[in-house]
Formats: C-alpha cells, structure tokens, sequence
C-alpha cells in the first residue's frame, strides 16, 4: 500500500495523467470532422495529429531542467494550466491555424506532465514507486481507450467543442486540488546540472540506456502498426468499425497485461526482464511478416498487446532506478524517455510508409523483428558487463 499520508496526492497526479491521455488520443476521430470544418488535406491532417508529438520533442528537455529549478509540484501545475487552456483553445479554434496552435500548446503541456509530473509521482509514492510508475502506463492505456469514445459521444450529442470545454473544467478541477494538496512533496529545488553533464550521465548507466531503448523501440512498433496493419485489414474486406474495435480488444488486454505487470512492481523492472520483452517482440513481428490474412493479424494485435505492456511498463521504472544510480534527477530521465519515445512515434509512420510504399509490409516487420532482436543482445551484453564489473573490482581489492 501506498503511505496514507500521499495516497490522495498520488491518486490525483493518475488523474493528471489520465485527462492528458484521454485528449491526447480524444483528436484522432475527430480529424475526419475537422478535415470538413476547415476543408483540411490529408498533409494538413497529419500536421494536426503531428504537432502534439513535435511538442513534447521540444519541450521534455527543458521541463526537466525546469522541475530541478523550481521543483516538480510547480511544474505539473504549469503543465495542467497550459493543457486546460489548450483544451479550451481547440474547442473554441475558428480557423486552422487557431486549431494547430492550441494542439501544439497542448503537446506543451501534456510533456512538461510526463517529465515533472512523472517525477513528483516518483517521489510522492515513496518506497512503491516502482509500482507507481508502472501504474501510470496503465493509467496512459485507459485514457487511449477512453479518449475517442469520450470525443465521439461528446460531439454527436453537443458538438465539437464540447470535449474540449468539459476536459479544460475537468484538469482545471485536478490542479485545483494538487494546489490544495499539503503533503509537501515535489517541492524540492536542486541544483541544476549542465544538459551536457546529464547525458553523460545517463549515458553511463546501462539501466538509462535500457529505458530509452524499451521506449524507443516500443513507439517505432506501434507506430508501424497503426499504420500498416490498419490498411492492411481494410485491404482485406474487414470494416471500419471492426477495425476499431479489434484494436479496442486489443488495447483492453494492454491494460490488463500493464496492471498485472505493475503488481510486480520492482521485481518485474529488471533487465533480464526487458531481454524477455525484447525477444518476444521479435516474435510476435514474425507473423505478420510470413501472412497478411485476416486471422493471422487479428492473432498478431491480441498476442503483441501483453508483450507491448510489459515493454512499456517496465520503463519508466528501470530509468529512474537508472537515474538515482547515475546522480541525476527523475525529471531528468523522465525527459530523455519522453524524447525517445515522440520522436519514434514520430518516425514508425514515414519510416513504415516509405518501406511499404517500396517493397512491400513484410518487410517492415521483419526489421521491426531484427531491431527487437539486436536490442535484446545489446542489453544481454551490458548486463555481463555489470555482472562482471563488481566481480573485477573484488578481484582487484582482494590483491
């Protein structure tokens, strides 16, 4: 259990990350009415949905030296500020450009919450923050379910605007009561450390490196994914609304997986772990890589989704164990995730569409199953190299 006096708070930052999860995910089918309100292309549709990811690109950095300067709490109330007003911006957009803006405002806010509002997280959860940490993908995977059918519902019955207002009153009530919040935590300022200085740091821990990689590799997959195997299942006869709600089932069985992964807590955030999730990756790529019919992908969605969890999950706790070895902050890390993670999620879909386009799906997967297979290798070797280490030093000591 959580320490009673945090819980609420705790309870409170899940509900932070949840009402940025649900909008994140709420635009995605809201494009197609958009795209008719302001007579969008598909180019201008993809910079909408483009422009979130290229925010948080830009902005994780600077979140993290920020959290170390003026403290965690600070900045996740900044975070659900910016976010509030960008919900209220894109309900109220009159134009595209007034539509873009207050998309990319709110990939502002929603990456200063994954980086400070992760680490105040982190510290608010105590000795459980491993699970905490874990918990928060679970949390994340529950706003992807929940944010387009919240945005769907909404719209049909009041328009387009009133997602947007009712998620702006929502997170503007959660910072509310985190202001109100007395348990003093997040509130530590320390000294800012040089941006130079916290690579080379995180670059020296083997457990960092683990957590970007896992992140890294986790967004390239799924941003393949969605986009092939979509267009792959359409090709094939299967209809819109089955489509969806394949990947519904499918997102349901990641939080299921995430939350029985969380329970473990820190005995599931190891390296050998994430050799696992690694080579099952590898796996689970091969079939669709050797069939492109209709069983064999709704196989591959239902079987990659517990082994998607896992990678995800385990995450953010390998890297900020990762972080406190290194000496450096859990915003900090927390910031470096958040890079590697929207620049994949950036980069699956051209990387995928220019393979595709040229010679074919399967071999997209095939190297989305070799890259699974080298990460697996990589970290095996630096976990005989931290095994080996404290062995060299014994032997060293003992002469």
């Amino acid at each position: 259990m959580l320490p009673a006096v945090r819980r609420p708070l705790v309870v409170l930052l899940f509900l932070a990350i949840f009402a940025g999860e649900l909008m994140w995910n709420a635009i995605v089918p809201l494009v197609p009415a958009f795209s008719q309100r302001f007579g969008l292309s598909k180019l201008e549709g993809g910079e909408l949905l483009a422009s979130t990811s290229v925010a948080i690109l830009l902005v994780s950095i600077p979140a993290g030296m920020l959290s170390e300067r003026y403290g965690e709490r600070r900045l996740t109330l900044v975070a659900m500020a910016v976010m509030a007003a960008a919900d209220l911006g894109q309900g109220l957009a009159g134009s595209f450009a007034a539509l873009l803006g207050a998309r990319a405002l709110f990939g502002l806010g929603f990456g200063i919450l994954w980086t400070a509002g992760v680490a105040w997280l982190s510290e608010a959860s105590g000795d459980r923050h491993a699970q905490a940490l874990s918990l928060a993908m679970t949390t994340a995977g529950f706003g992807a379910i929940a944010g387009p059918a919240f945005a769907g519902v909404l719209v049909q019955r009041f328009g387009l605007a009133a997602p947007f207002t009712v998620a702006a009153v929502a997170t503007l009530a959660v910072m509310v009561a985190l202001m109100l919040d007395s348990s003093g935590s997040g509130g530590a300022v320390e000294v800012a450390q040089p941006l130079v200085s916290i690579v080379r740091a995180a670059v020296s821990d083997h457990g960092v490196l683990v957590s970007v990689l896992l992140m890294s590799l986790g967004g390239l997959i799924g941003g393949v994914v969605n986009l092939l195997v979509p267009l792959q299942l359409r090709e094939n006869g299967m209809s819109t609304a089955s489509i969806g709600l394949l990947f519904g089932v499918s997102a349901a069985a990641f939080i299921a997986s995430s939350a029985v992964t969380a329970r473990f807590g820190d005995r599931a955030a190891r390296n050998e772990i994430a050799v696992v999730a690694s080579l099952m990756a590898a796996a689970v790529m091969v079939l669709p890589a050797i069939g492109a019919s209709t069983a064999v992908l709704v196989s591959f969605l239902l079987v990659r989704a517990p082994i998607m969890a896992l990678m995800f999950t385990i995450t953010f706790p390998i890297g900020v164990a990762g972080a406190r070895r290194a000496g450096i902050t859990v915003a900090a890390v927390a910031a470096l995730i958040n890079i590697v993670w929207s620049a994949s999620v950036l980069a699956g879909p051209l990387l995928a569409g220019l393979i595709a386009q040229t010679v074919g799906n399967r071999l997209a997967f095939v190297l989305l199953s070799a890259a699974s297979l080298a990460s697996a290798a990589w970290i095996m070797n630096g976990n005989r190299r931290e095994s080996a280490a404290p062995a060299c030093g014994a032997s060293s000591r003992a002469r």
